[in-house]
């Protein structure tokens, strides 16, 4: 069970940092975007994937990235419209719970996705690389972990001094 959750929060890293770059103006990221081709290259070559195996890859990513992208803006409006709802004075649960319901099955959607990528990639991978590609994830999760400790350990000195 460790091994998919690691395998599902490192494969929602990758995507939701593609996400993130993708969104921008084009103008904005040019050095991003130079910064992301070498981290694939780098990832694809540590994995020593074919160049089957990259195409597979590249195919299911894109198709994640829409998915996840859809789903984000379906729930991005459900809940603006909760939002509007619960301002309503009169508003009651039974009137806001079909859009809750809508809620929920967008995040069960967008689970489902996570899994089905990560079985994806399971399938375009040999066991090794699937092996090796968990140990990568873990040390990219381990690193913003540090990263984001550092940033707090700084908030918490900062206000100590104040």
């Amino acid at each position: 069970m460790n091994i998919i959750k690691s395998v599902w929060v490192g494969f929602i890293v990758i995507l939701l940092m593609t996400t993130a770059v993708s969104a921008q103006p084009s103008e904005e990221r040019g050095g991003k975007e130079k910064w992301r081709a070498q981290e694939k290259e780098k990832f694809f070559k540590e994995l020593n994937l074919t160049p089957q195996q990259q195409e597979k890859i590249e195919e299911n990513r894109q198709a994640q990235r829409d998915a996840m992208v859809k789903a984000r803006t379906a729930m991005e409006e459900k809940r603006a419209r909760l939002q509007e709802a619960m301002k309503d004075p009169a508003v009651t649960k039974a009137t806001v719970e079909p859009l809750v319901n809508d809620m929920k099955a967008l995040q069960a959607q967008m689970i489902d996705g996570r899994i089905d990528g990560i079985f994806a990639v399971k399938q375009i991978l040999t066991a090794e690389q699937f092996v090796q590609f968990q140990q990568m994830m873990e040390k990219r999760k381990k690193k913003g972990k540090d990263r984001l400790g550092k940033k707090c350990q700084e908030r918490k000195e900062h206000h100590e001094e104040e």
